[in-house]
């Protein structure tokens, strides 16, 4: 497992030279002192989606080197291979994710305009949202190729269209915001965590599936 998760962290260095990835966080701490928590709370939600696109990469990047003929020579189980991409794709958001946290924690302190609360919840959000994309993308991508990613970027687009035409033509903004108001908190996080591993297994067991049908012979 610990080979896996080396293996794709050097293809993603290897993508990014130490010049890109000083340049990324130079315009990070830009656009925190800038744009103040605006800034930060802009970076919690647009960071996590924009690696949720990462297992495409890594899918390219294994096709270009040849991997999945080169791993079906060693007796690795397909799920531990499986598994092992949704463990790099998770650590990676969460990493970016706790890089947000600081730039938060550091602009709340410089400038206060809004709560520390407000911050976490935008940031949790990102973060689920983030992963959320991946867990839905990785059996796409398995199945579909690198074409995976536009066929999930058209379902995203479909569901986001589908919310906003919800929230503005019916009451259901209305009455889910008061449900969300006169639900305790914890409860409400048990949930969305209950739901998010849930839909997780069901993508794995899939993925994996279809992994072992496409990759190996």
């Amino acid at each position: 497992m610990k080979g896996l998760l080396y293996k794709d962290f050097q293809l993603i260095l290897n993508k990014f030279s130490y010049i890109q990835r000083v340049f990324l966080l130079l315009v990070a701490i830009l656009v925190t002192l800038f744009f103040k928590e605006e800034g930060t709370l802009f970076l919690a939600m647009i960071l996590p989606l924009s690696l949720a696109a990462l297992p495409t990469s890594l899918l390219a990047s294994d096709h270009e080197n040849g991997w999945e003929y080169f791993v079906g020579v060693f007796p690795i189980p397909k799920e531990k291979i499986v598994l092992a991409r949704y463990l790099f794709c998770f650590m990676v958001t969460l990493l970016v994710g706790g890089a947000v946290f600081a730039l938060s924690l550091v602009a709340h302190a410089l400038f206060g305009r809004y709560s520390l609360e407000l911050h976490l919840i935008i940031i949790g959000v990102g973060l689920l949202f983030g992963m959320l994309y991946v867990v839905i993308l990785l059996p796409f991508i398995y199945a579909f190729g690198t074409f995976g990613n536009t066929i999930v970027n058209i379902i995203f687009l479909a569901l986001i269209m589908g919310g906003v035409y919800a929230l503005q033509k019916t009451s259901f903004g209305a009455n889910f915001i008061a449900w969300l108001a006169k639900t305790n908190n914890i409860l409400l996080i048990i949930g969305i965590v209950s739901l998010f591993l849930s839909i997780t297994l069901i993508s794995l067991k899939t993925a994996t599936s279809v992994y072992a049908r496409t990759f190996i012979d």
